[in-house]
C-alpha cells in the first residue's frame, strides 16, 4: 500500500507559548536537516511466507496477516516504528486511505 503525505505536514518543532506552562524542552532542527527525504511506511499486517509459497502467489491469492482487525496500523520511518495508528478510508473518495495517529512511540521504546 501507498501512503501519500499532504503537501504540509504540520509543524514539528511547535512553539514552546503554544504548548502550556508544563511544555517539555524542544529543540529546534535546523531546516537543512527537515528538508532530507525519509522512507514512510505504514503497516497494516505482516505475513510470513516459506520463499516457495510466496513464489507461487499469483494474483487473488488471499495472505493471511497476522494483525487482527482493528489493530493498530505502524508507521515506519527509515525502518523504525515510530508510531501508530488507525486506517481510515477518506470521505468523498472510497478510493484512498488515510491514518489517523493515535500513539507516538516513545524513543526508548523498541519496535516489534
Amino acid at each position: 500500500m501507498t501512503v501519500t503525505l499532504g503537501e504540509h505536514l504540520p509543524e514539528i518543532n511547535p512553539p514552546q507559548e503554544s504548548l502550556g506552562a508544563e511544555a517539555p524542552q524542544v529543540h529546534r532542527l535546523p531546516s537543512a536537516v527537515l528538508r532530507i527525504p525519509v522512507s514512510v511506511q505504514v503497516v497494516i499486517g505482516t505475513a510470513r511466507l516459506p520463499l516457495s509459497q510466496l513464489a507461487e502467489l499469483k494474483p487473488g491469492a488471499t495472505v493471511t496477516l497476522e494483525e487482527k482487525i482493528g489493530a493498530a496500523a505502524k508507521v515506519l520511518v527509515n525502518g523504525r516504528e515510530v508510531a501508530r495508528g488507525e486506517i481510515f478510508v477518506l470521505e468523498g473518495d472510497g478510493e484512498r486511505l488515510g491514518l489517523t495517529i493515535t500513539e507516538v512511540v516513545d524513543d526508548g521504546q523498541t519496535a516489534a
